[in-house]
């Protein structure tokens, strides 16, 4: 299943029980090699975002937490066997954190309640993605930034954030000739409900980037999603289905199954196009990687049902 969850917030027993033990032509897509060296400060990073960019630049974490659902739901760029898991994302083992002595900490906003007894560990840093009325992307690139400076990667920073934008515009270029229509994104059909990402999402901002129409302008969460009635998607205007989920067989089951998606006008059109697992949390890496999958995808199924 997608990771659908707001990003968790740390448990009392992670902060009382835990703490007692505690005293430039490169494809995007395409990731760097490893960029750490003794000058490269060793780094904690307790967030999948934080690691995805570090992971980016070329920077390899000590640590990152639940690196097989990571896998899974994240994807890009990969975690290398070298990196050690730190147990979850709400609740990072600190003990074990402690014993890597790591020169700086990197958290989301989720473990901000952790901030006092991570501070014993080594300094902290916040990795900040969505902050209301503020475009993720664009805080997302004011934090990649800032965290490249912070590490002494900002030659490295600019150089992929420069990449970013090729990127993106090439694959503007690839979906200029597409008239399928606005894109309804929905991450999760499950029995009479949807989870659909609406006008302060990162995918608005990749949207927007690149001449492209979001069919969903209901309001949304902090990050951008909703959790609606699939009556709601009836009520949706002529549209392209946008299903970001890697569970291919569930959905078809689903879509076979269940009476009312048979009946919304957006699937008797047959207009629909399923994606992989994204992470929808994400900041620079996960807004290339869904450009650069709708830029792969769309033209191909807009011609299909030409």
């Amino acid at each position: 299943m997608s990771d659908t969850s707001k990003p968790g917030l740390i448990s009392r027993r992670a902060l009382f029980g835990a703490g007692a033990a505690v005293g430039g032509g490169m494809l995007l897509g395409q990731w760097p090699a490893a960029a750490a060296s003794s000058a490269t400060p060793r780094i904690a990073a307790l967030g999948w975002a934080c690691a995805q960019t570090l992971l980016a630049l070329g920077v390899v974490p000590q640590v990152v937490p639940e690196i097989e659902r990571y896998g899974k739901l994240v994807v890009e760029p990969e975690v290398p066997s070298t990196v050690q898991e730190i147990g979850l994302r709400s609740e990072p083992n600190l003990e074990l954190l402690q014993s890597f002595a790591p020169d700086i900490i990197i958290i989301d906003p989720s473990l901000m309640a952790a901030m006092p007894r991570l501070k014993l560990i080594a300094p902290v840093e916040l990795f900040t993605i969505f902050v209301p009325g503020r475009r993720p992307l664009d805080t997302a690139r004011v934090s990649t930034a800032t965290l490249a400076r912070r590490i002494g990667v900002q030659a490295a920073c600019d150089a992929y954030l420069a990449n970013f934008d090729t990127a993106m515009e090439r694959y503007a270029v690839q979906l200029r000739d597409y008239q399928g229509g606005p894109l309804c994104l929905v991450s999760e059909l499950i029995r009479n409900r949807a989870l659909i990402f609406g006008p302060n999402s990162l995918y608005q901002d990749v949207l927007d980037r690149l001449g492209l129409k979001n069919a969903w302008a209901g309001q949304t969460s902090l990050w951008g999603h909703a959790t609606i009635g699939l009556e709601a998607l009836a009520a949706v205007p002529a549209a392209r289905l946008l299903l970001l989920s890697a569970r291919l067989a569930d959905i078809e089951a689903l879509l076979t199954t269940t009476p009312v998606l048979r009946t919304l006008p957006l699937l008797r059109t047959g207009q629909m196009t399923v994606l992989s697992n994204h992470f929808f949390y994400g900041g620079v890496p996960a807004a290339e990687r869904f450009a650069r999958m709708l830029a792969e995808r769309l033209p191909k199924d807009n011609h299909a049902k030409g």
